[in-house]
């Protein structure tokens, strides 16, 4: 594990912006390393920013000159895998904006552990900022030292369940604000509504809410679709039939098609 977070650590390195756009303000950093079909990031920055992929299994790449940090990017990633990074903050610290999914949300203010990306505390840092787009995602901006600017990715909220007053199993709402399928926003409580239907196939499921129809065709949702079918049903996860996929199994541009030949 340790050999592949140093790993990791080095390809976020090969990323970063030269040292004069660093030193210019806010910048983009995505840490997305695995082709998978999907560019929402592609699709929802303004600025032209993110390059065009000639295949949309191609990573994302970043132009510089063109990003101005705005992070609209983070809220339509349904990997987490984009922040945004402002070593201009003052000399000794920086701003990091992280997505965050979990609840409860941390307040303007609050002191909590900053965590790499296993998970493992690095140091305590401070919520300067708490913004929620409509789509329920949430991006939280920490004032990191700047030594740790590459290792925090993430934050606990050691004690503030408590201030809040309910963990998640005396309160159901403490999930209220999940997402079961982040491409197309679907809630375990609008997944429940159709279990509670008696459908209990994941295709009658993706037939009324669209789950695993979103740009990374179910590699989160499905799994855990099957797990509330199974506890529904009262079956394993193994005697639950998965989808079906039909070609072309990744998306295609009809303008990939043009320069065939006709049979």
């Amino acid at each position: 594990m340790a050999d592949r977070m140093e790993e990791i650590r080095q390809m976020v390195v090969d990323k970063l912006p030269d040292e004069a756009r660093r030193k210019k303000g806010p910048y983009a950093l995505f840490e997305c390393f695995v082709s998978i079909p999907c560019n929402p990031c592609y699709t929802h920055c303004a600025f032209g920013a993110v390059r065009p992929m000639q295949n949309i299994n191609d990573l994302p790449v970043v132009d510089y000159e063109k990003c101005t940090g705005c992070g609209a990017c983070m809220f339509h990633c349904p990997g987490l895998a984009i922040f945004v990074i402002d070593e201009t903050y003052s000399e000794t610290e920086c701003l990091i904006k992280i997505p965050y999914e979990y609840t409860p949300l941390p307040e303007k203010g609050d002191t909590v552990t900053g965590v790499d990306r296993s998970g493992k505390a690095v140091c305590e840092v401070k919520v300067a900022q708490v913004v929620t787009n409509p789509n329920k995602t949430s991006v939280v901006t920490i004032i990191v030292p700047k030594e740790q600017m590459l290792e925090v990715r993430g934050i606990t909220l050691a004690g503030i369940a408590e201030r809040n007053g309910f963990l998640a199993e005396q309160d159901p709402s403490y999930c209220a604000d999940s997402i079961i399928c982040r491409c197309e926003d679907i809630t375990p409580q609008e997944l429940q509504a159709i279990l509670d239907e008696n459908k209990l196939t994941l295709k009658e499921i993706k037939l009324n809410t669209r789950a695993s129809m979103g740009p990374c065709q179910g590699k989160t949702c499905i799994p855990l679709i099957l797990r509330e079918i199974a506890a529904k049903s009262g079956k394993s996860m193994d005697e639950i039939q998965t989808a079906k996929y039909r070609q072309p199994v990744k998306p295609v541009k009809v303008s990939s098609f043009a320069g065939l030949e006709e049979e």
